[in-house]
């Protein structure tokens, strides 16, 4: 089981789903809906003991899972009363620790094989925020917990990771994990890639999310429809609406990256966005939007993405509009400055 998170009209909700079997795919199926207060399931019994509610236990049992509570514990720990949560968690840090077991050589063998590199560059940069990934693959244990998971219950796992990021480090991960470095031949395109030829960045960045979206391997097992799901779109607004932070030493920002504390949505089923549509999510006329080149119209998607980013107050699905928008009108202009 596993804790989802989805938005609905611009309300965060959340729900336990699992990953099953099925054939020789492995997907997912929602089990209980949490609503947006996971909390309110939580009991409280004095200390820094609590319990959950047995709404819950029956709900999945009507599901047909047999809850453990054990897992329970911890598909609800985020939602716990912080001061209760900050005392016990130290102590589930340690029983992490102690689960720790080296691989063999084959073991690390078949984790690889058995891995999507997508994956693996999201769990490395996570772990040690380094765009520099050549040592990728040496670091098999890290990726020993994708094993058995549904690409849905992936995307929910690195939803949640990747609310550890701060604005200023999303641009370099986007850069890491879509392996933009490989496109370019300069020293320093592994370390500092905020010196490199902006609008080259882009096209390589357009033609791997592409890729990705349409790589029926990585998706395996998700119901899909014609748009790009949500779990790509978040990446093209991250790569879009924010910028490299300023380079005061690489060194200085990877430290300060390790210093801080590292600790899920269907697809939309829309058609593609009209032109007339895409004016009105731009602002601008239909005739000024086809008159538009690739380079304004980055340019106006970053002006808007601002003004509709949630974290400012935005609409979401607006927000979302815009994404979808861009991506449509962007097609349409492939050879136009």
């Amino acid at each position: 089981m596993y804790l989802a998170r989805h938005s609905v009209r611009n309300h965060i909700r959340y729900s336990i789903r699992e990953t099953y079997q099925d054939g020789e795919v492995l997907r997912s199926r929602e089990l209980l809906s949490l609503g947006e207060a996971p909390q309110q399931f939580i009991l409280y019994s004095g200390g820094t003991s609590f319990a959950i509610d047995d709404r819950v236990t029956s709900g999945l049992r009507r599901a047909g899972v047999e809850p453990d509570p054990f897992v329970l514990e911890e598909l609800f720990f985020p939602f716990l009363d912080p001061r209760i949560r900050a005392r016990i968690e130290s102590f589930a840090d340690r029983r992490q620790h102690r689960r720790w077991r080296p691989l063999s050589p084959r073991q690390r063998e078949q984790i690889i094989t058995q891995t999507h590199e997508f994956d693996r560059r999201r769990a490395h940069f996570l772990r040690f925020g380094q765009t520099d990934q050549r040592r990728l693959n040496s670091c098999a244990v890290l990726y020993r917990p994708f094993s058995g998971k549904s690409r849905d219950e992936l995307e929910q796992y690195f939803l949640a990771q990747e609310q550890v990021l701060r604005p200023g480090e999303f641009k370099r991960y986007i850069y890491a994990i879509f392996d933009l470095q490989r496109f370019f031949t300069e020293s320093y395109a592994q370390t500092m890639p905020e010196a490199l030829d902006e609008d080259r960045m882009d096209e390589f960045f357009l033609c791997r999310l592409c890729r990705l979206d349409s790589d029926q391997t990585f998706w395996a097992g998700m119901e899909r429809s014609e748009r790009m799901p949500e779990y790509l779109l978040r990446y093209l607004i991250m790569y879009f609406d924010y910028a490299f932070p300023a380079h005061d030493g690489f060194q200085d920002y990877l430290r300060g990256f390790m210093d801080s504390r590292r600790r899920f949505a269907p697809p939309r089923s829309t058609g593609r966005v009209t032109l007339a549509a895409a004016a009105t999510v731009f602002g601008i006329s239909r005739a000024e939007l086809t008159d538009l080149g690739r380079k304004e119209l980055k340019k106006l998607f970053r002006k808007k993405a601002r003004e509709l980013h949630p974290d400012q107050g935005g609409d979401h699905e607006r927000f979302i509009a815009l994404a979808e928008a861009y991506q449509d009108m962007l097609r349409t202009k492939a050879g136009k400055p």
